[in-house]
């Protein structure tokens, strides 16, 4: 397993007036895959998000970009999982937040984003909310090894802000990676 750690620059999207606002980055964190050997998820990797947020407004749920849009279909046809509950956090009274997880192939139509999503949403139903600043345990399994060289794009919709950041470590890698044709005698050549 081909393991790096990279960081990037910050996407931010200019959404049309009807879109929700986008402000400076707020969001920082890590992402890494583990093969699951046992359990109920054997045969598949867990991948832990562990992210840290300063919003203006509480938290209301986080959309994680891992590049699908080149090559959407491979990304709808694989295998995704999410646990009851997807993850956790400290909520705003000192109550126990959990997270829905969700795969959308179809994006997240609140933040103007049309290509496949991993999206979480934060808050139970029983009343405990993510407060403006926080930490958050998400996870999510697939049957798709983590990648080298991805740098994930998390975004985080807070009322009718978006932020953005970018997470340290490796999404699942959906596309083939492309490798050279090489000949009998290229080969040869290469080693004497």
């Amino acid at each position: 397993m081909i393991s790096s750690r990279a960081a990037a620059g910050v996407v931010l999207w200019i959404l049309a007036s009807t879109s929700p606002a986008v402000s400076a980055p707020c969001v920082q964190g890590t992402i890494s895959g583990v093969p699951q050997l046992t359990g109920p998820y054997a045969g598949l990797y867990e991948y832990t998000v562990d992210l840290a947020w300063s919003t203006p407004r509480g938290l209301s749920h986080v959309t994680l970009d891992c590049g699908f849009e080149s090559c959407p279909a491979a990304a709808c046809a694989v295998t995704w999982v999410f646990g009851e509950p997807a993850g956790s956090a400290p909520g705003e009274d000192g109550c126990d937040l959990e997270f829905e997880g969700e795969f959308n192939c179809e994006g997240d139509d609140s933040i103007d984003m049309e290509t496949p999503v991993l999206k979480w949403d934060a808050g139970d139903g029983e009343g405990c909310e993510a407060g403006r600043e926080g930490t958050a345990t998400l996870r999510f399994y697939t049957d798709v090894p983590p990648s080298g060289g991805l740098t994930p794009v998390v975004l985080v919709k807070n009322g009718t802000e978006v932020c953005s950041g970018t997470l340290v470590g490796d999404c699942p890698l959906v596309c083939p990676t492309p490798v050279e044709r090489l000949h009998w005698g290229v080969l040869k050549s290469r080693y004497p």
